[in-house]
């Protein structure tokens, strides 16, 4: 029998300290559609929820942004109507009130609905629970087909039931005739949602649509977030995710010249901390570099602000791409394989695991050292 209540996600639009968002989808209309929620196993709070409309829906969408939740704790939730059924309990943790000395956060892209991308669910669950968890691009694949976006969030609701999923989009978010309306309507994200910040603990996390890179407004907002992030003395380190590789040795797509173009000055200026990328399915990373050019060639130790270190995690669970066979100079470390990466931020260190999918095995790991 079909369940009432599905695809229940949460993320954030404001403050990780004191609010929490919560979306999910109905099988019909709910008469009083809300969010019981509490401290600890408790439920004794209620938040009305409001429906979310898009032409393309299959089904009625609630979004809830609860608020004056307290930090660092745990609240438990179930979302429905009494009427008509609830979800099962779920739990999530806020951010703490003041930066942690660790946390851990997750993330890879080019997921999509598959046997593989169900185990990359399980495999950021397992062992530690991350903080929250980034996917770069390309969620569902859907491409138009709304049923397909219904598939991809009751596959990631394990995941994002319990552990607030953060997104930037993808080409394939760009749906034909339509645009981002899905990911819009179906994400509750900050500010534009196409493009967005927020900051969990002393990390400052920037979202780019690299779909639209030349888009002059976002081009503008862009610098300016890399421009007050590298001012701002709370903010110990900055990461920016976005979907496309400014560099890539994947066969036939090789290094992107227009984003170079267009995007390189500004990471070469303000050197963010990590560069979070995907769209190539496999796995790639740079060592620092200034103008494309390598500036250090140590296997996996570097100093905050040599040069601009460049992440590809694309294996999140479509299929993977073939890579040339010589290795550019430019590339750290790559590998044809299902991955996901598991970052663990102290004050002073950005340590980054790269996981292959199938046996949880490490591929590299690298730090970032202030």
């Amino acid at each position: 029998m079909q369940k009432i209540i599905s695809q229940v996600h949460l993320s954030w639009s404001d403050d990780p300290k004191t609010t929490m968002n919560i979306t999910w989808q109905s099988r019909e209309p709910l008469s009083q559609p809300m969010v019981q929620y509490g401290e600890g196993g408790t439920l004794s709070q209620t938040a009305i929820a409001r429906r979310i409309r898009y032409a393309q829906e299959t089904g009625p969408l609630y979004q809830v942004t609860l608020r004056n939740l307290k930090p660092g704790t745990t609240y438990s939730y179930r979302v429905g109507d009494a009427g008509k059924g609830w979800s099962e309990v779920h739990t999530f943790r806020t951010a703490p009130a003041t930066p942690p000395a660790r946390f851990v956060f997750t993330a890879f892209a080019d997921h999509g609905v598959t046997p593989v991308a169900e185990q990359n669910v399980r495999r950021v669950l397992a062992g530690e629970k991350p903080a929250f968890h980034i996917i770069m691009g390309d969620l569902s694949y859907a491409n138009g087909n709304q049923p397909i976006w219904d598939d991809w969030f009751e596959l990631l609701e394990p995941l994002a039931s319990e552990v607030p999923v953060m997104v930037c989009p993808g080409n394939h978010e760009d749906e034909r005739n339509i645009r981002f309306a899905t990911y819009l309507a179906r994400f509750a994200l900050p500010e534009k949602e196409l493009y967005y910040r927020f900051d969990y603990g002393n990390t400052r996390f920037i979202m780019f649509n690299s779909q639209d890179f030349r888009d002059a407004e976002q081009l503008r907002w862009f610098e300016r977030e890399l421009s007050e992030a590298r001012r701002d003395p709370t903010v110990r380190w900055v990461i920016v995710s976005m979907h496309h590789p400014l560099y890539s040795s994947t066969v036939r797509r090789l290094n992107d010249t227009e984003r170079i173009e267009v995007l390189q000055p500004l990471f070469d200026k303000y050197r963010p901390d990590l560069v979070l990328l995907g769209h190539h399915h496999n796995y790639e990373r740079t060592y620092p570099l200034l103008g494309g050019k390598v500036v250090v060639r140590h296997p996996n130790r570097y100093r905050r602000g040599q040069g601009v270190i460049y992440v590809t995690s694309g294996g999140g669970g479509k299929s993977l791409y073939d890579q040339t066979p010589e290795q550019p100079a430019f590339t750290a470390k790559r590998d044809k394989c299902y991955e996901y990466l598991r970052i663990t931020v102290t004050n002073n260190t950005l340590t980054v695991e790269c996981r292959r999918t199938e046996d949880n095995s490490l591929l590299e790991r690298f730090e970032v050292v202030r």
